[in-house]
């Protein structure tokens, strides 16, 4: 028995050992689990419920304005709503939805009539009993509509006791519509990227601002609200910028450009319109056709499209040919008539010229191709690199830096490179195998018309910040004189003979003188030039004898009805500049006040009447005399009237022609006449002659009118 007890008690102390032990080692591995989460593991727990419990959002900026030169909106971000709903809400019972669901479909078939009151009421059931959560309903609302809705049965409730909430959201707005879009700006999105174009894209950095941090924390029923906290971060709202824009010129610009295109069935256009002296870009269309009278703004080609730039680079030529001492303007040479070949290659006029013989000048005003060549290759023939670092000095072979950057780049081919032909020098000196953009061109007839200094073109004058001015941008010169004074005095009377007696004489009026040039070019179709494919243009200034706008126009492949440039881009040009020149009074002269007051025509009459009319007008009336016929005819001088009597010899008729009727009357019934009057107004004429001799019981007709 004391062995068996000893066993037991073996057993046992080896049992409460055991258990023992496990349960230290379970005390162990709390305590070691303790010490772990309070000092190794903490922060990792304590940021894993932060999470659960609180969050950043991201508060967007709002993106800044875009205005037009007189302070027009041209775009703007404007806070649009979606309108989401959570059919399994906590607070939305099914007693409350269903008594109020009728009459939500009612008014929302009645406002979006896309689904009729009963599939309203179908789709907000399924969604409640499929458990859909956060449905967007409706989406871009506004303002108004959003506040008429929160009136509707179950949004009034609220989100967490109707379900219903809003997202709210910035949507970019384009007052203009298509004027000047794709220079203004455009937008796509790009995997979930927004990509700007234009000034949008130019100045985004400015425009878009800075996006602000805000923690929130979650409370009962899911909702999340913000709260105050180190890390928050107050978004920045984006600057605004001040364009040099004109809208109501845009507007003629566009509407213009988009009736060419749609006369000849152009593919694509674009005009743009300067301010000579400063650069400021006050119009810049750009058109492409669709088809079936759709135009759109989808590229940018006054900036971004390089092509030869056809007759109106022969101003380039003229300029180095004067400016290098070549040639004077009323040097000549042989022109063959139009026709001529250029090592092996024919070249020929759009129209032959008048004379075989022409003078340098006559060659730039008929855009003579044969005229050009000739004087290009006996001054440069054997030294191409010379003309080729004249136009560098211009500089065509760079980009422009304007405010919207070109995505290509301009090209001038190099002699001795790999693409320089014999031909090359012949055909680059009317405008061929040269790449060059619109606004190039327009930049460089500016110069002409800014008395030879290169102004860089610009469309943002101003940066502004909550309406106070951050920077204002003055006008700036890429080059002061651009050539000879004697050679930019012969230029601008060739650009005014193109109008007045050249390419251009469809552009000639009465009110106000055009200076410019036609361009008329090939289009490469295939790296080929298609004969029956062409580019039209016109670039210039105006008014010729004080230029204060500059425009070029270009009409890309006309189809119908001709495709020179004097016909087809010419009247685009015509359309811009006659708006500018009647809604410009600064372009019209003044007009010359007189040394003296302008007296006012006064009809013969009674002498004291006339003076007291006169007098009470502030006008001296003084009269010849005293004596004589109480009637007189008033004779106006410098400062004042004279009043002479109308003296006619007794028993004779008197003269009473410019009288009123009053008059009249009284003087001819006073010398022994009876008088009939026909008409109204002054006396015009009188039946019998001043002077005729009375007869008893004579009677005189009197002719009134109104007109002098």
């Amino acid at each position: 028995m004391t062995g068996t007890k000893v066993n037991i008690r073996r057993v046992v102390l080896l049992r409460a050992y055991i258990a023992f032990a496990l349960v230290l080692c379970f005390a162990c591995a709390i305590v070691f689990s303790a010490t772990r989460l309070q000092w190794t593991e903490r922060s990792y727990y304590d940021s894993l419920s932060r999470e659960k419990r609180f969050r950043t959002n991201e508060v967007p900026a709002i993106r800044g304005n875009i205005f037009a030169a007189d302070g027009n909106l041209l775009a703007t971000s404007v806070p649009y709503y979606d309108l989401i709903f959570d059919p399994l809400t906590e607070a939305l019972t099914k007693e409350v939805f269903n008594s109020k669901i009728d009459s939500l479909a009612m008014l929302f078939a009645i406002h979006f009539p896309a689904r009729k009151e009963e599939q309203w009421r179908r789709y907000f059931r399924e969604a409640r009993a499929r458990s859909m959560r956060g449905i967007t309903v409706v989406k871009e609302l506004n303002f108004e509509q959003i506040r008429m809705m929160k009136t509707w049965p179950l949004i009034s409730l609220g989100k967490f006791k109707g379900g219903f909430w809003t997202k709210e959201y910035n949507k970019r707005i384009y007052f203009m519509g298509e004027l000047a879009r794709r220079s203004v700006g455009a937008f796509r999105v790009v995997k979930n990227k927004t990509i700007y174009y234009g000034l949008e894209g130019a100045f985004d950095s400015l425009l878009r601002g800075r996006n602000g941090l805000r923690t929130e924390q979650k409370m009962y029923g899911g909702a999340w609200r913000p709260i105050r906290s180190e890390d928050e971060v107050e978004a920045i709202n984006g600057m605004d910028i001040v364009t040099t824009l004109d809208v109501n010129l845009q507007d003629v610009a566009q509407y213009a450009l988009r009736n060419i295109l749609a006369k000849h069935n152009a593919d694509h256009g674009c005009a743009v319109l300067m301010e000579t002296a400063t650069g400021e870009i006050k119009a810049i269309a750009n058109l492409k056709n669709n088809g079936k009278g759709v135009f759109s703004e989808s590229l940018n080609y006054a900036v971004d499209e390089f092509s030869d730039p056809g007759s109106t680079f022969k101003l380039v030529s003229v300029m180095a040919l004067l400016d290098e001492g070549h040639f004077k303007p009323t040097d000549s040479v042989d022109a063959q008539w139009g026709k001529a070949y250029f090592n092996g290659t024919k070249m020929e006029d759009a129209k032959a010229p008048r004379t075989k013989y022409l003078t340098l000048s006559e060659s730039f005003i008929q855009s003579s191709n044969v005229g050009i060549s000739k004087f290009m290759l006996d001054a440069y023939g054997d030294k191409p690199k010379a003309f080729v670092k004249y136009v560098k000095s211009l500089g065509l072979d760079q980009p422009l830096d304007f405010d919207i950057k070109a995505k290509g780049r301009p090209t001038v081919k190099i002699p001795g490179s790999a693409n320089w032909y014999p031909t090359t020098l012949p055909w680059m000196s009317i405008g061929y195998e040269t790449g060059l953009s619109p606004l190039q061109m327009l930049t460089l007839y500016n110069a002409i018309a800014n008395g030879g200094t290169m102004v860089k073109p610009y469309m943002v004058k101003e940066i502004r910040l909550d309406g106070k001015l951050i920077e204002r941008r003055e006008p700036e010169i890429i080059k002061k004189q651009i050539c000879k004074p004697e050679t930019l005095k012969a230029l601008q009377a060739m650009m005014l003979g193109v109008v007045e007696n050249g390419t251009a004489t469809n552009l000639r009026n009465v009110n106000y003188q055009i200076a410019g040039k036609t361009g008329t070019n090939q289009l490469v179709i295939d790296r080929i030039y298609a004969k029956n494919r062409h580019k039209a243009s016109f670039v210039g200034y105006f008014p010729a004898n004080n230029p204060q706008y500059t425009c070029i126009v270009v009409v890309v492949d006309p189809q119908d009805s001709g495709y020179y440039g004097g016909a087809v881009a010419g009247p685009v040009f015509r359309e811009i500049a006659d708006r500018v020149y009647s809604s410009s009074y600064k372009l019209h002269p003044g007009l010359q006040a007189p040394a003296y007051p302008l007296m006012p025509e006064v009809k013969p009459g009674d002498r004291n009447l006339t003076r007291q009319t006169l007098n009470a007008l502030g006008i001296s009336a003084h009269s010849a005399g005293e004596r004589g016929s109480q009637l007189v005819e008033a004779k106006a001088k410098q400062h004042s009237v004279a009043l002479i009597p109308m003296d006619h010899q007794a028993g004779t008729v008197p003269d009473t022609r410019g009288m009123g009727l009053r008059d009249a009357l009284f003087v001819l019934e006073n010398a022994g006449l009876r008088v009939r009057c026909s008409g109204y107004g002054s006396v015009r004429s009188q039946s019998i002659s001043p002077g005729t001799r009375i007869q008893s019981g004579m009677s005189i007709t009197l002719i009134m009118s109104s007109e002098p």
